[in-house]
């Protein structure tokens, strides 16, 4: 890790640290190095953290953490360095809609165009441009318009083909939807769809290249802690992530392993 000689700082924001040792150890060496350097870092999140990860790097770093689960991270960022500003504090509005699907404003497919935008080779320029608009209260164009319409057909064919291939499952007297998904589906907004076809209690959905998201129809059931029992996991209650062990490619061998992290969770 090389530092410019002029002292400045660190943001990362929206990402959790696990109690894996490894990863801790790396942080740890990394941040006292950033601070030996006169380089401020400030990590602002609102994932579930653990006591050691926590008190980890404390000595090190300056962490704006809340575990409520009433803030997304654009929330906590416009608090912790825009305050005041009324483009940031309208676009951490919007943010929050989308995160916690309140329905309590109209929003653009904005989101959807991002997934969309991450089928391309050249995604990161299609990000920044996109970012580089909403910076300027630009939230919707034109040319915006006319790439949704293309994502549109993609979506609605991936939709068909995979709402015929769900498999519901009973695990420990719930429902549980196994859902393989596609690089246009947005899965956050896709998971209403399913519930409401499948009146499943927990949707899993899991993807070719191994990576599963979770979501839940019932509140007694906790995300994370089922991301908890697969390789990578993590998240909060009403989301979580994780990636697979097995052969992605193998149905039944996938299904399995969900299926046991689930009956891990609620037997736990």
């Amino acid at each position: 890790m090389t530092l410019s000689p002029e002292p400045g700082i660190v943001i990362i924001s929206d990402l959790g640290l696990s109690d894996d040792e490894r990863v801790i150890d790396i942080c740890n060496r990394t941040f006292a190095k950033t601070k030996a350097s006169k380089w401020q870092v400030r990590w602002v999140d609102h994932h579930p953290w653990s006591k050691k990860a926590l008190e980890s790097l404390k000595p090190f770093i300056d962490i704006v953490l809340d575990e409520s689960g009433k803030k997304c991270a654009a929330d906590l960022m416009y608090e912790t360095f825009l305050r005041g500003n009324e483009l940031a504090a309208t676009l951490a509005r919007l943010a929050h809609t989308m995160d916690f699907f309140t329905n309590d404003q109209y929003l653009t497919p904005t989101s959807e165009l991002i997934h969309y935008y991450r089928t391309f080779s050249d995604f990161y320029r299609r990000l920044t441009i996109l970012a580089q608009k909403a910076a300027h209260g630009i939230l919707w164009d034109v040319e915006m318009q006319e790439q949704y319409n293309k994502y549109a057909v993609l979506r609605n064919d991936a939709k068909k083909q995979i709402l015929s291939t769900i498999i519901v499952k009973e695990v420990n007297a719930l429902n549980v939807a196994f859902v393989p998904t596609s690089p246009y589906i947005h899965t956050s907004i896709f998971s209403a769809e399913v519930f409401q076809k499948t009146h499943a209690d927990i949707a899993i959905f899991y993807s070719t290249e191994g990576k599963v998201s979770i979501r839940r129809n019932n509140e007694s059931v906790h995300c994370n802690k089922i991301a908890a029992n697969l390789n990578e996991g993590g998240g909060h209650e009403f989301a979580a992530g994780a990636t697979l062990r097995t052969n992605p490619l193998d149905t039944n061998a996938v299904i399995s392993e969900l299926e046991t992290a689930v009956r891990k969770c609620l037997v736990s």
